[in-house]
């Protein structure tokens, strides 16, 4: 079935400006800006875990999710026949996450086909938008349960669908997103890549991003808008997706054997969609390491330079129903080492890229970075080893000595 351009999905700048957080760019608002930054965080987390705590709810926290989507009118609208097919397979789905051997024979992605469509894909936005950026998050009980079960049903499908799928595991690779900016917008990136490399980063902590495996889909949003719209300019974002090495995994897995990590940071769903031809990939929760701003000629139109993002981002996550999001006890000795061993791999990629583009101040940086993180790293497996024994000794189980 032949199928509209849809040039907005790999680069509109909308859905990321209002849930991203970067260390350069103060005057953009995330979910959890303010004075209240901690107490927002914690809110999520209670959410997370009321809602995976109480899973024999999920009719409830359906129910809540179309009465809300209703409410705010984003269950209303454009949608076509396909689409609310769609929102119907989603509000009658029970979802669970499914160890490898059932995902095999799971059939139900509804959260993400409807994720696929156009008007999926905003309306889910919209619900997202709607709690993470209200300045009442915290008193807002029913939009934050909302917004981060909606959250969760994708995670769930994105989890089953890698576990089944060898080809959507493990993604490595370059992704892609296109975007016009204005000049202000172009100085606002620039800053970025000007500043600290601790600071030279782009995030969205609990949402998802679309990117595309194609290149020149990923541009012509880019080049389209910017034919329309006079004083634009053109930025591609080059996304390179790595995975952690199995040493540093080895690290974290032997402190914590029950955590389940996976590559759900980066799942390619085009065999989901309708538009298999977009080579979709959804980066879940994406963390970008900015490593330069460059422009380049445009071979593809005669839209004049085209300036490009170069950005980083692993694929590993540990995100599963058997993660606890205290930030407390465990979770918060097994997110401290996991953090660090991701922030090791990620800086010891940027380095060899700097070097490779001749920028030794930035390697030496990046270097820095990671003798740093790798110093902490004893600390940081002691306190999870001892954890480990206390917990033991409390539930009256034998203790081995550490190695």
């Amino acid at each position: 079935m032949l199928q509209p351009e849809r040039f907005s999905r790999f680069g509109d700048w909308t859905p990321w400006q209002g849930l991203s957080v970067s260390g350069r760019l103060e005057e953009l608002r995330p979910f959890y800006a303010g004075d209240q930054a901690s107490n927002r965080m914690d809110a999520v987390r209670r959410a997370i875990n009321d809602i995976r705590s109480n899973w024999d709810r999920y009719p409830q926290f359906m129910h809540e999710l179309r009465i809300f989507m209703e409410a705010h009118g984003l269950d209303s609208g454009d949608r076509d026949d396909q689409s609310a097919k769609r929102l119907r397979a989603l509000f009658s789905s029970t979802k669970e996450w499914l160890e490898p051997e059932m995902a095999s024979g799971n059939s139900d992605y509804s959260a993400i086909q409807l994720y696929t469509s156009e008007y999926g894909y905003r309306k889910m936005f919209q619900t997202i938008n709607l709690a993470f950026r209200s300045d009442h998050l915290e008193d807002d009980a029913q939009a934050l349960r909302c917004a981060t079960f909606l959250v969760e049903l994708l995670t769930i499908d994105l989890f089953n669908y890698r576990a089944a799928n060898t080809g959507a595991d493990n993604f490595e690779g370059h992704v892609y997103r296109g975007m016009s900016v204005s000049a202000e917008d172009l100085e606002m990136f620039g800053r970025i890549t000007r500043g600290p490399i601790a600071e030279r980063y782009l995030a969205i902590p609990l949402a998802m991003a679309s990117a595309s495996r194609d290149r020149i889909k990923a541009l012509a949003f880019a080049l389209e808008e910017c034919s329309r719209k006079p004083g634009r300019y053109p930025l591609l974002w080059d996304i390179t997706v790595s995975g952690m090495s199995p040493g540093l995994l080895h690290v974290y897995q032997e402190r914590f054997p029950e955590s389940v990590v996976t590559s759900l940071c980066a799942v390619p769903i085009d065999r989901l969609s309708d538009y298999h031809d977009e080579k979709e990939v959804v980066l879940r929760g994406p963390h970008f390491q900015i490593l330069r701003l460059t422009k380049r000629e445009n071979a593809e139109a005669a839209a004049g330079p085209i300036h490009v993002i170069e950005a980083l981002m692993l694929n590993s996550n540990r995100d599963h129903i058997s993660a606890i999001a205290s930030n407390i006890g465990q979770d918060r000795r097994s997110r401290d080492l996991f953090r660090t061993l991701i922030t090791i791999e990620r800086s010891a990629i940027c380095a060899q890229h700097a070097e490779r583009c001749g920028r030794s101040a930035d390697a030496d940086s990046y270097h820095e970075m990671v003798r740093k993180n790798r110093a902490a790293l004893p600390a940081l497996m002691d306190a999870a080893a001892a954890l480990s024994r206390s917990g033991k000794a409390a539930r009256g189980q034998a203790v081995a000595p550490d190695r």
